[in-house]
């Protein structure tokens, strides 16, 4: 007859080679849930910080006779220098100081392939270049989407319906809205000077214009428009005197 301690014993042996016969966990598991993990947070990381876009600033000049073009290219290996024409599609725009340099510094030549276009090998540039401007009034054309800010400096205006219309989903801001827009969409970019009170920006746009003008400009407008009702009103009251005279003879 077994006594209790032996039969303890037994149980206990058993429970113990019970676990010990346990499928041990494959190694596998844990390196490929790290992995996993990684690559989840940087996907995250991507899906959060936001990607570099081709990027154009145009600084007008105090005067408003011309502009500063501050172009960001990625992956680019053309770029349209177009001013716009009643008689055609463009005509080439009239560039000063033109310098494509690369990242690492390095200025670059660019090739006129045609009178409204420079290539040069593809990659991630900066252009800028020098543009005289007619009748206050500034037109863009790119191969594919950019976003555009344009600065006007102090004294000017734009944003009406009659004396500076804005194409297509421009937005009028100042230029720290400006400076915000722009690093929602990727870019980080310093401003130039502090003489700047308004800006416009355009999101993913191929085509822009806009005209601006001086701020005297809205005064002289109103007083014409002014003169003009008050000609108009003392006619329309003549006109009508003279109806009711005629009607007293009839």
């Amino acid at each position: 007859m077994r006594s209790t301690n032996r039969d303890r014993s037994d149980h206990q042996n058993t429970a113990r080679c019970a676990v010990s016969i346990e499928p041990p966990r494959p190694r596998g598991t844990a390196r490929f849930r790290y992995i996993a993990g990684t690559a989840a947070l940087l996907i995250g990381v991507l899906l959060i910080l936001p990607a570099s876009a081709n990027t154009a600033l145009y600084y007008v000049a105090e005067d408003g006779t011309s502009f500063s073009a501050d172009i960001t290219l990625v992956n680019q290996s053309r770029y349209l220098l177009v001013s716009p024409s009643f008689f055609s599609e463009g005509t080439a725009l009239k560039t000063g100081n033109l310098t494509l340099t690369a990242e690492n510094g390095t200025v670059v030549t660019a090739t006129k392939e045609s009178p409204m276009q420079i290539g040069f090998p593809s990659g991630n540039y900066t252009l800028t270049y020098d543009v005289p401007l007619d009748g206050y009034f500034v037109y863009a054309q790119y191969l594919s989407p950019y976003n555009t800010t344009v600065f006007l400096p102090a004294g000017f205006r734009t944003n009406n319906f009659i004396l500076g219309p804005i194409s297509d989903t421009g937005e009028t801001c100042t230029p720290s809205g400006a400076k915000i827009r722009l690093q929602e969409m990727g870019n980080t970019v310093e401003i130039r000077g502090a003489a700047y009170e308004t800006a416009v920006v355009w999101t993913k746009m191929c085509e822009i214009q806009m005209r601006f003008y001086p701020e005297d400009y809205a005064t002289c407008f109103a007083v014409f428009v002014a003169v003009w009702l008050v000609f108009f009103g003392i006619i329309g009251l003549r006109y009508l005197r003279l109806t009711r005279e005629t009607r007293k003879y009839l």
